[in-house]
């Protein structure tokens, strides 16, 4: 299923000529996925669920519960798609890139909960107004480690001269 859908994907960015650009625009529709996934959850616990952590907690990060999960939730979304059709991984090592996936993103979860922290705690802004601050740095930087750090794909080098395999960046 997955191989045919990449073949379809392949035909569609031939016809329109953007081959060379498929792995961004697939990076931005499946960010545009994993955003809609994390603004979904953050908005259902922001407005659902009680606040939790005490009146301490709730001054330093109003919203740190709604973050944290709406945080995981899209890094699962996140991590199967770009894997799939973005950097189209395939084989073994699922592991071992998850736990570098997880990872990577566990610099997102900190900016987002420091960056509620400023916005939302201290300068009282509107909770959605700074998660969308925050949002487009975390696009951002998601999508240089993944491309840089997590999805590195191998190229082996030429016969001749002895290196073997070697990483290489894609694109």
């Amino acid at each position: 299923m997955v191989e045919k859908l990449r073949a379809w994907l392949d035909r569609v960015f031939e016809k329109m000529h953007l081959s060379k650009y498929k792995e961004k625009i697939l990076y931005l529709i499946v960010g545009g996925g994993t955003t809609v996934v994390d603004w979904v959850i953050f908005t259902v616990f922001a407005l659902f669920v009680p606040p939790v952590g005490g009146e301490f907690l709730q001054k330093i990060s109003p919203n740190i519960l709604a973050y944290s999960i709406a945080w995981l939730g899209a890094v699962i979304f996140a991590y199967v798609l770009s894997r799939l059709f973005v950097f189209e991984q395939t084989g073994e090592g699922i592991p071992t890139q998850f736990i570098k996936f997880f990872g990577s993103r566990v610099l997102t979860l900190v900016l987002s909960i420091a960056g509620d922290m400023l916005l939302s705690g201290w300068l009282k802004m509107n909770p959605f107004i700074a998660k969308l601050i925050i949002s487009v740095a975390v696009i951002i930087i998601n999508y240089v480690t993944g491309k840089f750090l997590v999805f590195r794909k191998k190229k082996k080098a030429h016969e001749d001269d002895g290196a073997g395999e070697k990483e290489e960046n894609n694109g």
